[in-house]
């Protein structure tokens, strides 16, 4: 009966650490809970990018013009785009220089449409694409 009690307990305080370590189970790959340090100021980049093309992306649907279509739709590409690279680079994967160069194509290609328009949310968004396709390259 008490080496059932010290296997209990040992169990437990060994989901206690797994926990606050931010672990998945016993034998997994550390997970990181806050991003490497490295990788902070190109991660706020990002997420000023998203923010910039989701109000673009409301404009355009309720403007619901036409015109609109290949910023609506390169906005749309760029916040997915900028959602893999954090999510990369929060997790300190192998593949986040593909992920920043991919995300970096993205926020050019969105900026170039953002500048076909003279809407103040346009202008802000070409200019948060740009700085986060600049973080992002300089990975």
């Amino acid at each position: 009966m008490k080496n059932m009690f010290r296997i209990l307990i040992g169990a437990v305080l060994l989901t206690m650490t797994i926990a606050s370590l931010g672990m998945k189970n016993p034998g997994s790959n550390y997970i990181i809970k806050d991003a490497p340090e490295k990788y902070k100021a190109c991660i706020d980049a990002c997420n000023a990018c998203i923010a910039s093309c989701k109000k673009v992306e409301a404009m355009c649907m309720k403007e619901n013009k036409a015109t609109m279509a290949d910023m609506k739709k390169s906005c749309h590409e760029c916040v997915e785009s900028c959602k893999e690279a954090i999510k990369a680079m929060k997790a300190d994967s192998p593949d986040v220089k593909s992920k920043c160069m991919e995300c970096a194509s993205r926020c050019n290609n969105c900026a170039t449409q953002c500048d076909k328009f003279d809407m103040p949310e346009c202008k802000t968004c070409a200019t948060d694409c740009r700085t986060a396709a600049k973080a992002c390259t300089d990975m």
